[in-house]
C-alpha cells in the first residue's frame, strides 16, 4: 500500500506539527509517535506510567529540571518485509514533556522498565515548614 502526499495532506501535516509544537509548551505530546501516560499525584511524589513496548532502558532518555519531566526515545523497527499489508506498530521518535505544580527532586527520582511499561517515581521538593522559636529572657 503506497501513500501519496498531496498538497492538501502536506499542508494538513505541517499544521498538525505546528499545533504539536505549540501544545508541547503546555505539557502535551509532540512527536511522531504518541505514548500514553498515567500520572498519579501521591502525597510526597508524582508517579508516571508510560506504555513503551519493544524498547530497552538504553533507548529511553528521561530529563528532570525544576518542575518539568521530559521523556524521549525512538521506535526503530527494521523492515522485515518489502511490503506490508498492514503496519500498526509505532515507528519514529516520541517526546513527552510534563510540567507539574510542584518542584521535583531529580536526584531522588527512580525509573524502571518492565514488560514495556516505564514507571517513574519523582519525589516532590518538600515545602518549607514553619519552625517555632522560643524567646529567651535574661
Amino acid at each position: 500500500m503506497t501513500m501519496y502526499m498531496t498538497p492538501y495532506r502536506r499542508r494538513y501535516l505541517r499544521q498538525l506539527n505546528q499545533s504539536d509544537r505549540a501544545a508541547n509548551e503546555f505539557g502535551i505530546a509532540h512527536s511522531d509517535v504518541h505514548i500514553p501516560l498515567d500520572v498519579l499525584d501521591e502525597k510526597d511524589a508524582f508517579v508516571l506510567h508510560a506504555i513503551i513496548p519493544g524498547l530497552s532502558a538504553e533507548d529511553i532518555e528521561i530529563e528532570i529540571l525544576n518542575d518539568t519531566v521530559s521523556i524521549k526515545g525512538e521506535f526503530n523497527y527494521e523492515a522485515e518485509a518489502e511490503s506490508y499489508l498492514r503496519r500498526e506498530r509505532p515507528s519514529g521518535q516520541f517526546y513527552r514533556s510534563l510540567r507539574f505544580a510542584s518542584k521535583l527532586e531529580a536526584d531522588k527520582a527512580e525509573a524502571k522498565l518492565e514488560n514495556g511499561i516505564l514507571s517513574l517515581r519523582i519525589p516532590k521538593v518538600p515545602e518549607a515548614q514553619p519552625k517555632s522559636i522560643k524567646v529567651k529572657t535574661r
